[in-house]
């Protein structure tokens, strides 16, 4: 393992380490604390995120590696957006806690930092494209978290507190979304002339948008409210189909995006 490899692994472990810190205190109620945990995690991640960078000397978003490095460093903006934008002040653990988990992931993956763009990925969309997906994929991971919380637990006690802050989320993830599934399609139309071509990760992420677009609507709508976990529930299944199996499990392998 190179040198550069294993300064990456302890940067990794530190980091996740941090972020779990992070989420502990805000646990126990020490806010100050965890915000001063969660931005030092949130550093180290920026500065494997800018390394990976450098050395592969392209936007580093090319392989699972990659994305989860991304994955993690966008919890700390989202959790900052939601805390101003929608005054959710209360969120700011399970971002910290799921911050972890692409960090985790990643130790575990075939760490290529000296991976080299394929032709494919020559365009000005492939770093906007992979960069809101993992915004969005971030965002529905907390709400998804929210809203077991409350299934799990809340909805004996008729609080609706985690669902209606899941959906202000999801609000904001199926906005990411859009610009990923937009960005993609216009991505593959300048690289193999035309917008869609019925490819696996296509046809998922287009199931994926359209359960959470079913999910907002559901909530909006007090007749369909009581499905709406439901559809939330199926729509972070098809995310997980999208991102992760799509991907890794060679029979629902995507050949178009097998680069990732």
């Amino acid at each position: 393992m190179a040198p550069v490899e294993i300064l990456i692994t302890w940067l990794l472990i530190f980091g996740a380490g941090v972020y779990f810190l992070a989420g502990t205190a805000f646990f126990l109620g020490g806010n100050r604390a965890g915000y001063g945990l969660f931005g030092c995690a949130w550093l180290v991640n920026a500065l494997v995120l800018v390394m990976n960078g450098v050395i592969c000397g392209h936007p580093p978003f090319g392989n699972m590696y990659h994305v989860l490095i991304f994955l993690s460093f966008s919890f700390l903006p989202m959790c900052l957006v939601l805390h101003f934008k929608e005054k959710q002040d209360w969120l700011h653990l399970y971002f910290a806690w799921l911050a972890v988990v692409p960090l985790v992931g990643a130790l575990f993956l075939d760490r290529d930092v000296f991976w080299r763009r394929a032709p494919a990925l020559e365009s000005p969309w492939f770093a906007p494209h992979v960069a809101a997906y993992m915004i969005s994929y971030a965002l529905a991971g907390v709400a998804f978290v929210l809203n077991a919380r409350w299934f799990v637990r809340d909805r004996y006690r008729a609080d609706d507190r985690c669902p209606g802050a899941a959906y202000q989320i999801l609000r904001l993830a199926v906005v990411f979304m859009t610009l990923g599934l937009g960005s993609g399609a216009l991505w593959a139309d300048e690289v193999w002339g035309g917008y869609w071509s019925w490819d696996r990760k296509e046809v998922w992420s287009l199931i994926t948008w359209l359960l959470y677009v079913v999910h907002l609507h559901c909530w909006r709508t007090p007749s369909l409210r009581r499905g709406a976990f439901w559809t939330q529930f199926l729509g972070f299944i098809a995310l997980l189909v999208t991102f992760l199996l799509v991907n890794l499990l060679p029979q629902l392998a995507s050949f178009l995006h097998s680069y990732s």
